[in-house]
């Protein structure tokens, strides 16, 4: 495997996690399932130093039209506010980073050639052997310091949690060290900005070592980080506008009754607010059981408190709604499209003929209950297209699940011997059993040569195949599982129905470009 792609895919991932670390947090309007706890964030690392420009102040940006009234950034909270209007100037700086991540990757390739090494060792050598665990102190300072910030309550979960995060923050501090020290030794000539307008992807931005990078390599790369920072503040302003919408019909109708605001609150939803019943919150913990991984007693009332906030969201939505019906309302935003991006296929399992005009990628996790719920719903939907799609599943297990990796490990040997599929149906299936026995086990139910199989797995015959999908992943910005794409397209939101929408408005699209005009 190609290490320097995978340091650039790291770097990337960790860039697009960036993008909306410190942004106002938002109050979902709808829940369907009990929250996930919080994963701890990734450090970024930052580029060499530059000084933030003054942020000049901003004209108002007209957001919607509400009975005649026109709502701007003015008029949403002024956090959201901040985001919205400062989006651009984050685009722009991260057209920059994603392209000094491309020249610190080409100075990493560079100087291993030097030394007659490969990347990964000279990265091991000047970065990863200089990473030491962090104290017992370090540790305690990092959670005193943030404890409001930190949601798992495992003790044991939480310090290993914190022990990843400052060792990856020594690892990012380590590496800028070592880029600076080879950008001393290795010439670096900047050409045309990155921020050019449309910017010709033949253009060269920059020549290390004598070597040029296109503008066409960075853009493509840049494709994912910019749509999930544009897709990150459109659902920030959605929610604030909406909120905003939401409490200039309440003033509205207030006035038509003659009665205070909080008057029609308080009828319409916190008299109507109720604590759930013990029968609810034990059906509510039964259907999610495996998801909480607690006992009731443990979880009750925090059940409790949950299943009446969204209750309570729910009256709200409801008195919104019938706000709404007689509202004349007109939107000025709209939701970002994902971008088409190069999803590469490679030698990964797949169903369908090669020559299908459709394509379908999905990125999976075998221990992922979401990616378990999705499974019957691609097989349902994907059997009715027959030679029109071809289905095409890569590995991306998660780190907070400890059995997928070598899960994913264990599909691609049953792939080897042409039994990917059943064997991906079995893990799916039996997702609390994913031990390396186990899956011995399900290789010897479908029949597989258990030698051949036992071996692949001991000896980690394919766990660098599960590492390129997963760099893969990381550089077409996936951060969760399951992600599919629809010919190169992320497919949003995940469901029987939007998969369809997908597959037949790109059937439809390749239809009419192939039927000449008059």
């Amino acid at each position: 495997m190609n290490f320097s792609r995978y340091f650039f895919a790291a770097g990337l991932a960790l860039l697009i996690s960036g993008v909306i670390v410190g942004q106002t947090p938002r109050r979902r309007t709808t829940t369907r399932s009990a929250p996930a706890k919080a994963v701890t964030p990734q450090p970024v690392p930052e580029p060499v130093n530059r000084p933030s420009p003054p942020r000049e102040s901003k004209a108002p940006i007209p957001l919607a039209i509400v009975n005649g009234q026109t709502i701007t950034t003015v008029d949403i909270d002024p956090r959201v506010r901040e985001e919205v209007e400062s989006l651009e100037e984050r685009v722009a700086d991260t057209r920059r980073r994603v392209l000094e991540l491309q020249i610190n990757t080409e100075l990493l390739e560079i100087e291993a050639k030097k030394r007659k090494l490969t990347s990964q060792q000279l990265y091991n050598l000047e970065v990863n052997k200089r990473v030491v665990n962090p104290t017992e102190v370090e540790i305690n300072k990092f959670i005193d310091n943030n404890r409001n910030q930190l949601e798992e309550t495992d003790e044991t979960k939480l310090r290993t949690q914190v022990a990843s995060l400052l060792r990856a923050n020594q690892e990012a501090k380590i590496s800028e060290e070592f880029v600076l020290r080879l950008r001393t030794t290795n010439p670096v000539i900047m050409g045309v900005d990155i921020n050019t307008p449309n910017l010709n992807p033949a253009a060269v931005l920059a020549t290390v070592g004598g070597k040029p990078i296109a503008a066409g390599v960075v853009i493509e790369r840049l494709k994912p980080a910019i749509y999930k920072l544009r897709l990150n503040v459109y659902e920030l302003e959605s929610e604030a506008l909406e909120r905003t919408i939401n409490d200039i019909l309440l003033i509205e109708e207030a006035k038509r009754r003659n009665v205070p605001p909080e008057e029609i609150v308080r009828s319409e939803i916190s008299e109507k607010s109720q604590p759930p019943t013990e029968a609810e919150v034990a059906k509510f913990y039964a259907e999610n059981k495996s998801r909480i991984g607690k006992d009731l007693n443990s979880v009750r009332n925090q059940l409790a408190e949950y299943l009446q906030e969204q209750g309570r969201q729910q009256l709200e939505r409801t008195m919104a709604e019938r706000l709404r019906k007689g509202a004349q309302i007109r939107l000025l935003i709209s939701e970002p499209q994902p971008p088409t991006q190069a999803i590469s296929t490679d030698d990964d399992p797949s169903r369908g003929l090669a020559t299908a005009p459709v394509i379908i990628v999905e990125f999976t996790d075998f221990q992922c209950p979401s990616c378990a719920s999705m499974h019957p719903v691609l097989e349902e939907v994907l059997k009715s297209y027959g030679n029109n799609v071809r289905f095409v599943v890569r590995d991306f297990p998660l780190a907070m699940h400890a059995n997928a990796r070598k899960a994913a490990e264990a599909a691609n040997a049953a792939h080897a011997q042409g039994k990917f599929f059943e064997y991906a149906a079995l893990l799916f299936k039996r997702q609390d059993a994913l031990d390396v026995p186990s899956l011995k086990k399900y290789a010897s139910e479908l029949g597989l040569d258990r030698a051949r199989f036992d071996a692949a797995l001991d000896g980690g015959t394919f766990a660098a195949e599960v590492r390129r999908d997963i760099a893969d992943g990381e550089m077409y910005g996936i951060d969760s599982t399951p992600t599919i794409f629809v010919n190169g397209v992320l497919l949003r939101p995940l469901s029987a129905e939007d998969l369809r929408a997908a597959i037949d408005r790109t059937l439809g699209a390749i239809s009419t470009i192939k039927t000449p005009t008059n």
